[in-house]
């Protein structure tokens, strides 16, 4: 903790700021990515169920009309549940993230001075 004090009180030389106007900076940032992520979640989870929602009428509708046959069934099947998994892995993750951004984005701003003193 005393190396990151070190790093804000030197960043905040450079800028000619004080030290808690950068940390606030920093907080304010968190928040702001916090709530972009939650939104990308969002938009993620929306566009998924949209996709396997008509794929599903697609599906129905084709059967229905031509007889599609196993094969057809199991591709249908390979490229919704791959899409799905692979589209709620990319919403969840933002989603989580950034609700912990909005709801402690001090711990992130923190986290963000860390991994530059680090060298991440």
């Amino acid at each position: 903790m005393d190396k990151a004090m070190v790093y804000i009180d030197k960043l905040a030389a450079k800028l000619g700021v004080a030290a808690e106007h950068v940390y606030g900076v920093l907080v304010k940032q968190a928040m702001a990515n916090g709530i972009t992520d939650v939104l990308i979640g969002l938009v993620a989870t929306t566009i998924l169920i949209a996709v396997f929602s008509a794929g599903k009428k697609a599906f129905v509708k084709s059967n229905i009309s031509s007889g599609m046959d196993i094969l057809d069934w199991s591709m249908f099947t390979a490229v919704v549940g791959i899409a799905s998994v692979v589209g709620f892995g990319f919403g969840l993750s933002f989603l989580t993230d950034g609700i912990k951004a909005v709801i402690n984005p001090e711990y992130y701003a923190i986290k963000e001075i860390l991994d530059t003193i680090g060298g991440k």
